[in-house]
C-alpha cells in the first residue's frame, strides 16, 4: 500500500512539474514574441523616415533627369553638339550613381522602373545627336532634345514616378 501512495504521489508530482513546464515555456514564448514585436516596431519607425526620404531623393532624381532639366542645367554656349550629349549623358549617370544606394529602400519593380527611366533618358539624348549632321553647336541639339521630348513624352520617367507613389503608398 505504501508502494502504491508513493507511486501515486509521484506521478502527481510529475504530471504537476510537466503542466508547470509547459505553462513556464508558453509564458516564456510569449514574452519572447513580444520583445520581438517591440524591436521590429522600433525598427519600422526609423525605417519610416529612411524610407520616405529615399522616395523624397528619388523623386528629385527622377526630375533632375528629365531631359528638359538636364538641358536647362547643362546648356553652355560655345559647346559643341558632341560635347553636350557627353555632358548630359554624364550627368544622367552620375545622378543615378549618386543614388543606387535608395535601391534598398523600394522594391526591385520599382527600383527596375528607375533604370529604365536612366536608360530611356540616355537613348533619348543619343538619338537627338544622331540626328544632327556633324558639326552642329550644343544648342541646335538642346532643341532637338527638347523636340523628340514634346514628341514621345518622357514614358519611363511618368513610370518610375509612379512606381515611387505606388510603393510610398503601400507603406503608409
Amino acid at each position: 500500500m505504501k508502494l502504491v501512495g508513493i507511486l501515486l504521489l509521484t506521478g502527481v508530482a510529475g504530471a504537476t512539474l510537466a503542466v508547470g513546464y509547459a505553462m513556464y515555456r508558453s509564458w516564456l514564448q510569449l514574452q519572447e514574441r513580444k520583445w520581438a514585436f517591440i524591436l521590429k516596431q522600433d525598427n519600422n519607425k526609423a525605417l519610416a523616415a529612411l524610407r520616405i526620404t529615399a522616395f523624397e531623393r528619388l523623386t528629385v532624381m527622377l526630375e533632375r533627369i528629365t531631359p528638359q532639366a538636364l538641358v536647362m542645367r547643362h546648356n553652355t554656349g560655345g559647346l559643341t553638339a558632341q560635347s553636350l550629349q557627353l555632358d548630359l549623358v554624364r550627368a544622367v549617370r552620375e545622378e543615378f550613381e549618386h543614388n543606387v544606394s535608395l535601391q534598398i529602400y523600394v522594391s526591385p519593380e520599382c527600383w527596375q522602373r528607375i533604370i529604365d527611366a536612366k536608360e530611356e533618358t540616355a537613348q533619348l539624348i543619343k538619338i537627338a545627336h544622331t540626328r544632327l549632321p556633324a558639326g552642329h553647336s550644343a544648342l541646335e541639339l538642346s532643341g532637338e532634345i527638347l523636340r523628340i521630348e514634346a514628341e514621345v513624352g518622357n514614358p519611363a520617367i511618368r513610370a518610375a514616378l509612379h512606381a515611387i507613389r505606388v510603393e510610398m503608398a503601400r507603406h503608409y
